[in-house]
């Protein structure tokens, strides 16, 4: 199963197919989903298993503290505060 590492170039999480599903919808939902749709489009890409799916991105230190944020709430509904 592809896995994708998001990565600031210091820390990382690393996100599954399943996992970058659920993290592309929560973030969808949030203030930043528009903003940062380019990270969304990377974690959609896993979803689907697109050949473009690159193994590892780099975000920067706010996105990936976000992102460590949303893996942690459960469900897309209790992301729409952020």
């Amino acid at each position: 199963m592809p896995i994708l590492i998001l990565t600031d170039g210091e820390d990382r999480i690393l996100v599954d197919k399943e996992e970058a599903r659920d993290l592309e919808l929560k973030l969808n939902v949030t203030s930043k989903g528009h903003p940062w749709k380019h990270i969304g489009d990377v974690l959609f890409a896993l979803t689907t298993e697109s050949p473009e799916a690159p193994s590892r991105f780099v975000v920067t230190k706010e996105q990936l503290a976000f992102l460590k944020v949303l893996q942690e709430r459960k469900g897309s509904a209790t992301c729409k505060d952020l």
